[in-house]
């Protein structure tokens, strides 16, 4: 695989409209990203995301190297749920009230089996942040990092069941934050011995349960990582691999965030990501963005500032991955 189908293949963009436009198209045949992001405005019903969804599996696979797609969406019950024909859950905060993991599984299951009808093959959930701080709220099963664990575990198994690609998210925790990093640059002042006995153990549960994907946010913690967002961070990323044992895809919250560009540029939050050892890069907004983003991770690479070693790693997991779940189903 070329560089540049490589690199494209760690990108997971948004679109616009309901049917694939140009700018999609152009990404998907020149691009080869891996992966689009779906959101309200472009899933009116279930038979339209269904032609959507197969469009553009068709475009991927129609272009050499010819691997199917992530298609994705946010979709986790109670405020986010953003799949239209999907039937309403309860949030995870209503859910871990209650304390049974069955009906958290029971709900992932549900919630998967509907998205594939439509040809979702990826759900950015569930939430395994503790605690209700700024952009979590209700997100959250709770406060008590035992009790998260076992609800995140029971929801990934309901993902697995389902057939659906599940990223326990925001590593290392968001439910402290007070500031929401869609627009802020939220820091949590957690020390190292608190990090690893609170914000941890639920994403470990996750981990020892199978989830395929973790996605890591855009929060300074200072005990890991003084300067960087976890999303951004080679320590951050680093203890995920090494103090949890993760293997599977680590894939960025929204690159399009504040609290990644931090002032600049989604071009730069990317490089960065790569370099700190993301695999896979999620970023909305303006297609002219989306494409810069691309260039500069391909210009870095061809620069010698990114290992080539560290995209085709990358690229591996992201493949056992594909390869582990029909994607264009």
């Amino acid at each position: 695989m070329s560089v540049r189908d490589a690199v494209g293949q760690m990108f997971v963009v948004s679109m616009n409209g309901t049917e694939p436009d140009y700018y999609i198209e152009k990404m998907i045949r020149e691009r080869n990203i891996g992966g689009v992001i779906l959101f309200g405005p472009n899933m009116e019903s279930e038979g339209g995301t269904r032609r959507l969804t197969r469009a553009l599996q068709e475009l991927s696979m129609a272009t050499e190297p010819r691997i199917s797609l992530f298609i994705a969406v946010d979709h986790e019950g109670g405020a986010v749920q953003h799949a239209p024909w999907v039937t309403p859950r309860p949030s995870a905060a209503e859910v871990g009230s209650r304390g049974d993991p069955g009906e958290a599984r029971r709900i992932s299951s549900e919630i998967g089996h509907e998205l594939r009808r439509a040809g979702v093959n990826t759900d950015f959930a569930p939430v395994a942040d503790t605690g209700s701080g700024a952009a979590i709220g209700d997100r959250s099963y709770g406060a008590d990092p035992a009790l998260v664990g076992r609800m995140v575990a029971a929801s990934v198994g309901g993902f697995e069941e389902a057939g659906v690609v599940s990223a326990a998210k925001h590593f290392p925790n968001h439910g402290p934050a007070a500031e929401d990093s869609h627009v802020g640059y939220p820091r949590v002042a957690h020390g190292i011995q608190e990090v690893r006995a609170t914000d941890l153990p639920p994403f470990r549960a996750a981990v020892e349960a199978g989830v395929p994907m973790v996605m890591v946010g855009h929060l300074v913690y200072p005990s890991i990582d003084p300067e960087r967002p976890a999303s951004l961070s080679p320590r951050a990323i680093g203890m995920l691999r090494e103090e949890l044992g993760f293997r599977g895809v680590i894939v960025t919250d929204d690159l399009a965030m504040e609290g990644a560009k931090r002032g600049g540029t989604p071009a730069r939050a990317a490089v960065e990501a790569v370099a700190a050892g993301a695999d896979l890069l999620v970023l909305s907004g303006l297609p002219e963005e989306q494409a810069g983003a691309y260039d500069a991770v391909v210009a870095a690479v061809e620069a010698g500032e990114i290992p080539r070693e560290r995209i085709e790693d990358s690229v591996r997991r992201i493949k056992e991955v594909k390869d582990g779940y029909r994607m264009a189903r």
